[in-house]
């Protein structure tokens, strides 16, 4: 087994991703903050807490996957009410996404969360994605991009109202953990078989190829293509050439200029 890793911090101060690879368990987790900003006296966001919170869990490898996604869940929600979080108001949620494998025999077992990402790479270079509903976050891109297309500076400001909507829609039309045990509604998980698989990617959003159009597939072909010729690195040099070329997120459009990017490549 031959595993490599990036773990780089995007435009924030502190990388709010997580990641774990230990023994026979490996998994990212992607942090957001509470829309009403919350950062503790030693700088750390919700969204970073929320993601380490969730690495802590896993890192145990003592119970079933999904059972460590929802005692991350509830470590969460125990954290933000030690912290007098007025958790009835979802704009002030820590969050987490998720994705873990666990090898177990001759399987790979499996849990994912929101848009946070699996692809197992088999023999052959044909591949299977596994993500959850990473739609949710579609109109605003849309929008995003009409304002784009008038060269408007502050697009993220201008569309606050419309964020805040997509949060409030948290564990009712999209899961993360965040605390709420509805989380489990959306929650994947699965089995692999071992013998037929050459390669398995993790990653978090922020590695994955910018769209000029946000209702465009993601480009996956292309993704696999480039991890084949060059691995992780080739596809973090690309989406960061994208990022460094697109200052005002114009062209490709998305939140912030450059995103926390975490991924983990394996190869058996």
């Amino acid at each position: 087994m031959r595993i490599n890793h990036i773990h780089e911090k995007g435009m924030k101060d502190i990388n709010e991703d997580s990641y774990l690879i230990q023994d026979n368990i490996f998994g990212v987790f992607d942090g957001a903050g509470s829309l009403n900003k919350y950062v503790d006296d030693e700088g750390k966001t919700g969204g970073f807490i929320a993601s380490t919170i969730a690495q802590e869990t896993f890192i145990q490898n003592n119970k079933s996957l999904k059972e460590l996604a929802v005692e991350a869940n509830s470590q969460i929600m125990a954290k933000m009410q030690e912290r007098n979080i007025d958790t009835t108001d979802k704009l002030n949620l820590w969050c987490s996404n998720l994705a873990v494998v666990r090898f177990e025999d001759k399987q790979i077992n499996w849990t994912q969360l929101s848009d946070a990402a699996i692809i197992f790479i088999y023999k052959d270079n044909s591949f299977k994605v596994i993500r959850g509903d990473n739609d949710y976050d579609q109109e605003t891109m849309i929008k995003w991009k009409q304002l784009a297309d008038r060269k408007k500076e502050n697009i993220r400001l201008e569309l606050d109202e419309q964020l805040k909507s997509v949060r409030r829609k948290i564990n009712i039309t999209y899961g993360f953990l965040t605390g709420e045990p509805k989380m489990v509604n959306f929650l994947q998980e699965g089995r692999e078989d071992l013998s037929n698989i050459k390669h398995i990617l993790l990653f978090t959003d922020g590695f994955t190829i910018p769209k000029t159009n946000p209702t465009d597939p993601d480009q996956w072909d292309e993704f696999v293509k480039m991890y084949l010729n060059g691995g992780i690195e080739a596809i973090k040099n690309h989406i960061r050439s994208i990022e460094d070329s697109d200052p005002n997120c114009w062209t490709y459009p998305r939140g912030k200029q450059y995103d926390d990017m975490t991924a983990i490549s394996i190869t058996l």
